[in-house]
């Protein structure tokens, strides 16, 4: 086999058998005096070199890199490819910074040499990644990626834009990695025989806070990593996997896979990384021969901040981790930032760092929630009633951006479902799953409504903290605070309700009103209040009652117009009473009838007014792949998600299906959906009597249908 063929084993991932075309390569020109046998050597030389690097052997690699050095018939550039990979060897056991520099002058050696340019530039993005500086290390492998494609080399050119992901997570833009990954994909990287993929894939993850689905990334990855004798990625694999257990609340596991992790880098000579596997298993309960400082200032001296930080904060050695809160990729920043919040003497000081951490990282991902917590203590603390719902108002999440690109996977999970087809639903919620990721959410300013906007509603927005059920009320202009009580006794309360008319439940949930007189309401819930029938309370019977998942949501659904002229209606299979209840209302209010998803999502899209009458399935943990089962398959959220305009007015008549905030956040003003089962035999009555009444606003016309036909359960979401 020739050189290239060599070459073409290495990219394919097959290294032992790439090493032994090599060496046999080598000795069939050792055996030949002639001056261009010498070149056959060295190209020979440095292509074992690469693999000896790539398996994890230094040692290996720095012998055939002395072997061209000292060949008499290595080129110009043989020597500079030869400098490329020590600055390559550089970048795993020393100094990142050396290896910049080594690597910097290796690019302009390398001039005209177009793909082993490419390869001097990726490693030293690579090399830059290590030292924290995420723009020019993606600068770097963009180059790369240029180049390559002007040599057509489309999957290195898909490796080296993949890699540019691995820069966005340093910088702590998670949305523009995952995108970068997918592109990368995309465009024809096989993780096969780059497994690497999936473990920059999993940081991404991790960094995102979805361990699950990280430690799911990383089980094929360590075992592709192993297979193809990988060695000098396997380690990192093992400390990533340590990180993901020890998040996981696993700390056995991390214990393990950082030890593992720890003896491969010993044993590759990579004694940078041996600091980082050590805080992990020290995190994880291992006794260490050094203490936790000496660990942490190890990892920090060898750009392992986060790491450091980490165990600087699980330790207490909270002043050398606010200290270092300049430093290193973003998360680790603002892991500084919470040690300065905690060690804060007073109440400015802990509030700007919680907004100087949460400028870093997003308030649903770690330390932000923490952050949060610091924040509304301190407000708390000082009985400053506008300054807990700001705070508050960041545990409630920014609405995912749209993505039409799960139009294609939607479809797919159709068929999946209608087959039962378990394996391809979870694959395919997968890939969905990862696509909204790779949207990013709709950053929006968390507003709190100006009192005056309120009118002559009352607003009631509940926060649970430290096991205490917080309550700001704004009632005509005045702003209150007040702590309600336990929280989970009532959780309690809710769930008896769900199960029957329960006396000491409704006496003490209808308490929660009391501030807000017989003013109509806006209702915040927190988490245990989400699934109250607000209209089983005795003060809610015929009063108008908004629920909105956020003070800020319900602004902007009451800046939308109260539009009733378009209307469609939809009947699910299944249900007994609900293609007569949606002919009867499309005869007495007219509009379009439809009946599958495509349908139904493209008449959204202009309607005014929605009424939906199908089944659904609420799904807790995903919300987003609730669904409304329709003739052709599930309506699920993600579809929903594609509307770039949801109707004014949405009726989901017949089931909980979880959908009305993701319907509010595509620009809904009002959704009207149950909170429990509906008795399908009363639905149509009061639907008719809720229709005929909307002009006068959809929670006061709900307040008046139930007050008429009975509860059954259906809450006013948005700005009724």
């Amino acid at each position: 086999m020739s050189h290239d063929d060599c070459l073409a084993l290495v990219e394919s991932g097959q290294l032992a058998r790439a090493q032994r075309v090599a060496e046999e390569g080598l000795r069939a020109a050792s055996g030949d005096a002639d001056g261009d046998a010498g070149g056959d050597r060295a190209g020979f030389r440095l292509t074992l070199a690469w693999i000896a690097l790539d398996r994890g052997d230094p040692a290996a690699c720095a012998r055939h890199l002395d072997a061209v050095a000292a060949e008499a018939g290595a080129t110009v550039r043989h020597l500079a490819r030869a400098r490329c990979l020590r600055g390559l060897l550089l970048c795993q056991q020393a100094d990142p910074r050396l290896a910049v520099k080594a690597l910097t002058a290796a690019v302009r050696r390398l001039r005209g040499d177009h793909r082993w340019q490419a390869n001097a530039l990726i490693g030293r993005g690579i090399a830059r990644c290590y030292a924290v500086r995420p723009a020019e290390a993606d600068a770097d492998f963009a180059a790369a990626r240029a180049l390559l494609l002007s040599i057509g080399e489309p999957e290195r050119a898909a490796m080296a834009l993949h890699n540019r992901g691995f820069a966005a997570v340093l910088a702590g833009d998670h949305p523009a990695a995952l995108r970068h990954y997918e592109r990368a994909a995309r465009e024809g990287l096989r993780v096969a025989s780059k497994p690497e993929a999936l473990v920059d894939r999993a940081q991404a993850l991790l960094a995102a806070g979805l361990v699950a689905e990280a430690r799911e990334v990383l089980r094929p990855a360590v075992a592709l990593l192993d297979r193809c004798d990988r060695g000098s990625r396997l380690p990192e694999a093992l400390l990533l996997a340590g990180r993901c257990a020890l998040r996981d609340d696993d700390p056995a596991a991390a214990r393990d896979l950082a030890a593992r992790a720890a003896t491969m880098f010993r044993a590759q000579g990579r004694a940078a990384w041996v600091p980082a596997a050590t805080a992990v298993a020290l995190r994880a309960g291992a006794q260490a021969v050094e203490t936790a400082v000496e660990i942490a200032a190890a990892c920090d001296a060898h750009g392992h901040h986060e790491d450091a930080a980490e165990l600087r904060l699980a330790t207490g050695a909270l002043v050398e981790a606010a200290a270092r809160r300049h430093r290193g990729t973003a998360r680790a920043r603002a892991l500084g930032w919470l040690a300065r919040a905690r060690l804060a003497g007073d109440r400015r000081a802990a509030v700007a760092a919680c907004r100087a951490g949460l400028a870093l990282q997003p308030p649903d991902q770690h330390p932000g929630p923490e952050l949060v917590a610091i924040a509304l203590d301190h407000a708390l603390a000082a009985g400053d009633a506008m300054a807990v719902v700001r705070w508050a108002e960041h545990r409630r999440a920014d609405p995912p951006a749209p993505v039409p690109a799960t139009a294609r996977p939607s479809a797919e999970l159709r068929l999946a479902r209608a087959r039962d087809d378990h394996d391809g639903i979870v694959r395919l919620e997968r890939e969905i799953r990862r696509l909204s990721l790779a949207a990013g959410t709709d950053r929006r300013h968390r507003a709190f409504p100006d009192p005056a906007a309120l009118g002559e509603r009352a607003l009631l927005h509940f926060t649970s903290h430290r096991g205490r059920l917080v309550a700001v009320s704004v009632v005509a202009g005045r702003v209150r605070l007040r702590d309600a009580g336990d929280a989970r006794r009532f959780d309690h309360h809710v769930r008896a309700l769900a199960l029957g008319r329960n006396a000491t439940a409704i006496r003490e949930l209808d308490g929660l009103t009391a501030p807000a007189g017989d003013r109509p309401l806006v209702v915040v819930p927190s988490p245990e209040l989400e699934r109250l029938p607000w209209a089983a309370l005795p003060s809610c019977r015929g009063r108008a009652v908004s629920v909105a998942p956020s003070a800020a949501c319900w602004l902007r659904a009451a800046r939308t117009p109260l539009a009733l002229d378009r209307r469609l209606w939809v009947a699910g299979p299944g249900l007994r009473h609900a293609v007569a209840e949606v002919r009867a209302l499309r005869r007495r209010h007219g509009g379009a009838q439809r009946s599958t998803v495509e349908s139904t999502l493209d008449a959204l899209a202009r309607a005014d007014v929605a009424h939906i009458a199908a089944h659904g399935e609420f799904r807790a943990g995903s919300p987003l792949f609730s669904h409304l089962r329709l003739a052709d398959g599930p309506l699920h959220g993600h579809d929903l998600d594609r509307l770039e305009r949801a109707p004014a007015v949405v009726v989901l008549s017949a089931c909980h299906s979880g959908l009305a905030p993701l319907l509010l956040r595509r620009g809904a003003r009002a959704v009207i959906a149950c909170v429990r089962d509906v008795p399908d035999a009363r639905a149509p009555a009061l639907m008719a009597t809720l229709h005929a009444a909307l002009g006068t606003g959809p929670a006061q016309a709900l307040a008046d249908a139930q007050a008429e036909h009975g509860d059954l359960g259906f809450s006013c979401f948005g700005a009724g």
